[in-house]
């Protein structure tokens, strides 16, 4: 992408400006009175977002991500689509679909009158995408930065059969240390453990979710509302979902951490994911020309 191009025709004076980043992908650089954040049309994902009264980013990015051409970034909010999870069709394309790892064009930017800032990002099928799956879509996904952090995703079936989706807002929360902080708002639920590879079984929640082990659970019938509360941080992450019935958390912990290239050893420590996705037993059906969305509201505040 064309950095001077994308400035001229999208950047807003003082608030919003493209830059060159790592391996060469382009960066949205926002700052307005309420917060700061960055954006990558790299797969349409939100790298950093920072109220102005924050004293730390709302999200973590790895040290280690891998910033090119074709690769997912380890951090952000990455967008998992059209499936969430391992290939449905055990075909062995890549997990969580290919949506993170294609170049999103820049659709619209606009400075709103209450402070924030609108970018709306799309990616549409091509032959690429249907040598992966074919499948007619349109895909866009808008982004809002201010007092809270809001991303919608939005998928629309431009073909003329039906196809099916899984999806899911990857978010990965920077937190101070994982053994102290607890996810409020899924007790009650069930869950399936993916760690413990207990296969499709479910288990119940009892009180806060809280880490002392690698975490890897689905869970179902999840309210919109959940909460990270992180005292080391001194500050509590609301997490307030749309259109979502199933939520992932995720932390790798040591051994699966030391196994993956885009990450530090202890980066386990840094980072938890709450995820607002479709995925499990919630399985989206999408007709000719029908819609489908997925989105989730962030804020930051004080414990």
């Amino acid at each position: 992408m064309d950095i001077d191009a994308l400035n001229a025709e999208f950047g807003l004076a003082g608030t919003l400006r493209f830059v060159a980043g790592r391996g060469g992908l382009p960066l949205m650089e926002i700052e307005n009175p309420l917060a700061t954040a960055t954006i990558t049309p790299h797969g349409g994902q939100v790298l950093s977002y920072r109220p102005a009264d924050a004293a730390e980013d709302l999200l973590f990015v790895s040290e280690r991500a891998l910033f090119a051409s074709g690769e997912e970034i380890k951090g952000g909010i990455p967008i998992c689509w059209p499936w969430f999870g391992r290939d449905p069709e055990d075909r062995g394309r890549r997990i969580h679909g290919f949506a993170r790892t294609f170049p999103w064009s820049v659709l619209a930017c606009a400075a709103r009158p209450d402070g924030s800032t609108w970018v709306k990002l799309g990616l549409a099928d091509d032959a690429d995408t249907r040598d992966i799956w074919p499948h007619y879509f349109n895909l866009w996904v808008e982004i809002s930065v201010g007092a809270t952090l809001s991303v919608e995703l939005t998928t629309r079936n431009a073909g003329d059969g039906p196809f099916r989706i899984t999806q899911g807002l990857h978010a990965y929360f920077k937190i101070g240390d994982p053994t102290r902080l607890a996810v409020s708002g899924l007790d009650g639920c069930r869950y399936i453990d993916k760690a413990a590879g207990a296969g499709d079984a479910l288990v119940l929640q009892d009180g806060p979710v809280r880490v002392a082990a690698e975490v890897n659970r689905i869970y179902e019938a999840v309210p919109s509302s959940l909460a990270i509360e992180d005292p080391v941080l001194g500050r509590r992450i609301r997490i307030d979902s749309r259109h979502s019935r199933t939520c992932v958390v995720w932390n790798p912990w040591v051994e699966s951490a030391r196994a993956m290239p885009d990450l530090d050893d202890l980066d386990y420590q840094r980072f938890l994911c709450v995820e607002t996705v479709n995925t499990a037993s919630e399985v989206i059906d999408l007709p000719p020309g029908g819609e489908s969305r997925l989105a989730a509201d962030y804020r930051i505040e004080p414990l």
